[in-house]
């Protein structure tokens, strides 16, 4: 942990880890036999990757092949099945899942920083049209533009510099990034937008003329749904006609462009720089690794995966493995590179022998 941005101001007792996990005192005891003092004793004061663990540090162990006995001391969350791999000093905390475990334990004392250190009140130097509706406990920040009919639910927070148009909805327990965007969108709760993100603005749609090309205007909206995060620099546009839609708990990293009418369902992940065209269509629990482009109109099935760098021009059904340029079943593109290099060499050898 970097103590210069992220302190812990009271050391953490074992036992409120232990129950944010839930894992019970006797479970705990069970595979920590060796332990000589009463666990309320036992204190942690920084959370560390775990080859720096060290005494009263906390971290979590998911890399079966190492074994790495030189890691002496500690508390590490662990799967069962890899407790035998830890040095005994170690202090183990069983745990189905570590890091996720981990990740709740970080969610707790650090979740929604930003929030701390602001009481909830709105800035003298905001603009809130007086149509606007504010709930309980919001935070506007300075230099923030709220237009009318803007409707803003409990427990959100507006960081300096945001613009919200006309007739927006945000829901409650939602975070706003310094110098977000937000146009013709609705935003379910729980949603974080970072920082110079903008949504809703108008897609990439015309119809070419050799005179006098000009941008369609569009008409639809974007809606967001509940507990989705959206990363820094993104950019989603706006229906041409209908909604662009995302889905419940989608996970989108930076720098990121969903074009008009795209329809991402739930519990999708896209990398950094990902760019849909418009209208495509992901269903369920797609993947999709860093620098993928998506032709316009192609719908990817639920379950897909698309291997980072790939270009995708058709659709593919569900449970697809994708990858390449262009984009292909995964077994079918590793045997073509394998083909080529086996072409390759064979040239080689072939000039070597002339």
């Amino acid at each position: 942990m970097n103590n210069f941005f992220f302190k812990i101001k009271n050391k953490i007792k074992l036992t409120d880890i232990l129950n944010t996990l839930d894992v019970t005192e006797e479970n705990f005891l069970n595979v920590n036999k060796n332990i000589n003092q009463n666990i309320e004793n036992i204190f942690i004061d920084d959370f560390v990757s775990f080859t720096n663990l060290k005494k009263n540090k906390l971290s979590f162990y998911t890399n079966k092949k190492d074994y790495l006995k030189n890691v002496l001391s500690g508390i590490c969350i662990v799967e069962k099945i890899n407790l035998h791999l830890l040095n005994d000093e170690v202090v183990k905390i069983p745990y189905k899942n570590p890091k996720k475990g981990f990740s709740t334990i970080l969610e707790k004392y650090f979740g929604k920083s930003h929030f701390k250190n602001k009481r909830y009140s709105i800035h003298p130097l905001a603009f809130i049209h007086k149509t606007a509706k504010i709930g309980n406990n919001v935070y506007v920040g300075p230099y923030s533009f709220i237009d009318e009919g803007v409707v803003i639910e409990d427990n959100t927070y507006i960081s300096e510099r945001v613009s919200i148009s006309y007739n927006c909805k945000i829901g409650k327990e939602c975070f706003l990034g310094v110098g977000s965007v937000i146009e013709c969108t609705i935003i379910n709760d729980k949603v974080i937008i970072s920082s110079n993100t903008v949504v809703g603005k108008s897609g990439f749609g015309f119809i070419p003329n050799k005179t006098k090309t000009q941008l369609t205007p569009h008409i639809g909206g974007v809606f967001i749904g509940e507990g989705t995060n959206i990363g820094a620099g993104c950019t989603i546009d706006r229906g041409l006609i209908d909604d662009t839609q995302i889905g419940k708990y989608v996970m989108i990293d930076n720098q990121v462009h969903i074009g008009h009418n795209s329809k991402i369902d739930d519990f999708c992940i896209l990398a950094g720089q990902v760019g849909l065209s418009g209208s495509v269509v992901l269903k369920k629990n797609v993947t999709i690794g860093g620098d993928v482009s998506i032709k316009d109109n192609v719908t990817i099935g639920e379950d897909s995966v698309i291997a980072g760098a790939s270009k995708v021009f058709n659709n593919f059904p569900k449970g697809s493995y994708i990858g390449g340029s262009p984009a292909q079943d995964i077994k079918a593109w590793k045997r073509m590179i394998a083909a080529q290099r086996l072409d390759l060499k064979k040239r080689k050898n072939n000039l070597n022998d002339s």
